[in-house]
Formats: structure tokens, C-alpha cells, sequence
């Protein structure tokens, strides 16, 4: 445990808890899979007083959508599925076969929010043959690709693309490839032994009411399931690239690539596939939000420092929880920010054909400046040289690629001719006086 940062944490808990009236609120934050901190305040069950720790398992609502988008994305890896193909190639019938996967990850659809059937008057979800017949009844609400519209019909479609890929129920795909293998034996579709009692508040009085326990059946794959800190931590550990064997890199790269602005004023909010991506302070903050009667959840995430901070309550509303995740993100992040950087030690010796091309070039008035390190040939403007330096591999004799920063992808050749060495990077000619 981080001694400060489980001070910082404990004092969140119990002051949100206590302002915003909730039963219970527990907050956990860790680093690289590893538990740094963790508080809880109230009662997971206030008829019984029994008081929330981190071995309660709390309803996370639509965090679950998160699971169901990293095993669409793994099908894809594996070209059980195709992002971009109409969605009719996998699910015949329904009035919306033309619109991509992709499409319904990201919430740019078009489709309505919910199922067109009695779910949140009766608090049972449909049965498959329920939702099957339910899509002759679907509505579009916008044009697809248009704009950003939160759709939790397009994640229920997807678990029916998932059924007819795989044979078997989404919800059993995801324990098979996701849960099982990455140990989340606290994560389940039903309700645990464990779990904490859900609530409403009551607006006028300081009183609860207990919510009544939905399952969402057909539609579950976007919020159907329980969860404990520690597991959500494990998972915002694997979202941030940490268990590369189980959920590839590809997959956590499609998750985090911006897909549509959700605050079209600001530009500070996005969409990824199965992500929020939020402008937080210097950085990019990713995760997800959960709500179902009686519960809230939020699960932020920093992928370059493998920060995960996980937020659970068992109130139907109160508190924001999202600002809370992304504030004590944002402060753990911080403060463990203490540049570590190793040594310094001389590169290895520079080849003759590279040292002949390192120092200054110039191509539309911008100064570009090469250099040797340590891990190769490197780039940058002199202007602004921290946010423009650029690496690159040697693909052949007098050809080298772009293979992380500015330009990434673009090749740069040189050649030689009479008149001396020439360069050209992404077909840009670089000369060594100003021009």
C-alpha cells in the first residue's frame, strides 16, 4: 500500500460518502495490477449493518459493455469478425443489417437507446426470442456515422453477433476467453454470495428504499454484471496493455483510438470502441461508467503510467462518480510522476552512411534536426523538439521507417548524386541550407 495515497483515498470515500448519502462507497487504485489503495465507508446491507469492504461485489452496470467490446475486438483478431462489414452478414432480418460493427461499438449508429420491450417497468430483461422479435420494432434516431448516441440495443445486436459466431452465448464467450483466463473469479453474470444490497435514496428524508434485483437477460452483455474492486482493478490493468498474452495489443489499441467526439463543444470527451476517452489535465483518461437500479460504478484508467482507479456504490444515484475516479486518477498520477530515467551512456557506434546524414535539414522553412541514440535514428524540429521527435528502423541500406512519433509510418530515403546526399521524408525533399 501507498501510505499517502491511501490517506488521500480514504479521505475521498468518507467525505463522498457522507455528502452525496450513499449506503456505502468503496475506492481502490492501482498501478501496474498492483493494489496501492482502498477504502470503503457505510453499510453493503444497512437492515443487517453489515459495513462495504473490497470483498463486496457491486453491480457495475455498463462496465460490462467493456468485456463485450474487447472479445468482439479479439473475434476480430482472430477474423471470426469483421468491424466494417454490414452487420446483416452475421445477423439476418432485421431492418439495420447494413450497419457496421464498428459502428455499434463506438454508439454511432444510429439506433435507439433501449430494446423496444417492457423492461424498466417490470425489471426483467427479454428472453433472445423476446429481443429477436423485438428488432422489427427498432427505430433509428440519427443518420449512422452522424453523431455519437449512447445505444444499449446496438451492445445487445452485438451479443447476438457474438451467439452466431461462436456458437454459444456472449455471456459464455466472455468467460471463456476473458474472465477464465485472466482470473476474475469475482466477476459474474449472477448475483455472488458477497453481494451488497442496492438502494434508493429518498429525495426528502434521509431514508433508503431497497431496489428491486434485475436481470437484464438478453440484453445482460451491456450491464449485466458483479464485480469486486479488485477484479475491476485486474481488468483496468489488462486494459492498459498489461496482460498482452490474453487481450493483444491490437485489441487495447482499437479500444483507446478516438472514434467519435461526444462533447462537441470542448473537444475534452470521446468515444473509442467500448471506451470514454476524456481530456483530463495533461494526459488521456479512459474507462467506463455503470448504472442499474440501486447501483453505480466507474472505472478510469491511464494507460501510460497502468493507473486503474475503480469507484463502486450501491445507490441508484448521488454522486458523480465518474469525477471522482478521474480526479483521484489524475492525483495518483502525480504523484508518483518523479522522472526515473536511467543513466546516461554512450550509443553504440553510429554507422558511417547515418553519421553522414545526422545535423540539420531544412524543408519548408522548418529546421529538422537528426540524431544517434541509443535505440537508432532519431528526428525532431528544433522548434519544438519534445513533442516532434520521431524514431526510426533501418529497412534497407539508405531507407528507413518511421516507427514511433511524428510522421509514424512514412519512410525516409536518402540517395546520393552529384551534387551530394539527398533526403526525403514522407516525399518531402530535406535540404541541408534553408529553404
Amino acid at each position: 500500500m501507498d501510505t499517502d495515497l491511501q490517506s488521500t483515498v480514504a479521505a475521498y470515500v468518507a467525505r463522498e460518502q457522507g455528502v452525496g448519502r450513499l449506503p456505502s462507497l468503496t475506492v481502490a487504485v492501482g498501478v501496474g495490477g498492483v493494489l496501492l489503495a482502498e477504502a470503503s465507508a457505510g453499510f453493503a446491507d444497512i437492515e443487517n449493518r453489515v459495513h462495504a469492504s473490497g470483498e463486496n461485489s457491486y453491480r457495475i452496470g455498463s462496465i460490462t459493455k467493456t468485456f463485450t467490446a474487447a472479445l468482439t475486438l479479439l473475434l476480430c483478431a482472430r477474423g471470426d469478425l469483421d468491424l466494417e462489414a454490414p452487420i446483416g452478414r452475421y445477423l439476418t432480418g432485421t431492418s439495420f443489417g447494413h450497419l457496421p460493427l464498428r459502428m455499434l461499438l463506438s454508439h454511432t449508429s444510429g439506433l435507439q437507446r433501449e430494446a423496444p420491450v417492457d423492461m424498466w417497468e417490470s425489471m426483467q430483461g427479454p428472453s433472445v426470442t423476446e429481443l429477436l422479435d423485438a428488432f422489427d420494432r427498432v427505430e433509428t434516431v440519427a443518420a449512422p456515422g452522424q453523431r455519437w448516441h449512447y445505444s444499449n440495443l446496438g451492445y445487445a445486436v452485438i451479443g447476438q453477433i457474438i451467439e452466431h459466431v461462436t456458437g454459444q452465448p456472449c455471456e459464455t464467450a466472455i468467460d471463456q476467453m476473458l474472465l477464465a483466463p485472466l482470473e476474475l473469479t469475482r466477476t459474474s453474470w449472477g448475483t455472488p454470495r458477497n453481494a451488497v444490497v442496492g438502494y434508493r435514496l429518498d429525495p426528502y428524508a434521509d431514508a433508503v428504499h431497497r431496489e428491486p434485483v434485475m436481470d437484464q437477460g438478453a440484453v445482460g452483455m451491456g450491464g449485466q454484471l458483479w464485480s469486486t474492486p479488485g477484479d475491476l482493478l485486474r481488468w483496468g490493468h489488462t486494459l492498459c496493455g498489461g496482460e498482452p498474452d490474453i487481450v493483444p495489443p491490437e485489441v487495447i489499441n482499437a479500444m483507446h483510438t478516438l472514434q467519435v467526439m461526444v462533447d462537441t463543444r470542448t473537444w475534452k470527451r470521446g468515444w473509442g470502441l467500448g471506451l470514454i476517452l476524456e481530456q483530463r489535465a495533461d494526459r488521456v483518461l479512459a474507462g467506463h461508467t455503470g448504472a442499474m437500479p440501486g447501483f453505480q460504478s466507474a472505472l478510469s484508467i491511464d494507460r501510460d503510467s497502468g493507473t486503474a482507479v475503480v469507484a463502486l456504490t450501491n445507490a441508484t444515484r448521488g454522486i458523480a462518480l465518474n469525477e471522482l475516479t478521474t480526479r483521484i486518477a489524475v492525483e495518483a498520477i502525480a504523484a508518483r510522476s518523479v522522472p526515473t530515467e536511467p543513466a546516461w551512456e554512450p550509443a553504440l557506434p553510429c554507422p558511417d552512411d547515418v553519421r553522414a546524414i545526422l545535423g540539420s535539414w531544412w524543408s519548408e522553412s522548418d529546421e529538422t534536426v537528426l540524431q544517434w541514440r541509443r535505440d537508432g535514428l532519431h528526428a525532431c524540429l528544433a522548434s519544438n523538439p519534445a513533442t516532434s521527435d520521431t524514431r526510426f528502423s533501418v529497412e534497407a541500406p539508405g531507407r528507413f521507417r518511421a516507427v514511433a512519433g511524428r510522421l509514424q509510418g512514412e519512410s525516409l530515403i536518402l540517395t546520393s548524386s552529384t551534387d551530394g546526399i539527398e533526403l526525403r521524408w514522407a516525399t518531402y525533399p530535406l535540404t541541408r541550407a534553408p529553404r
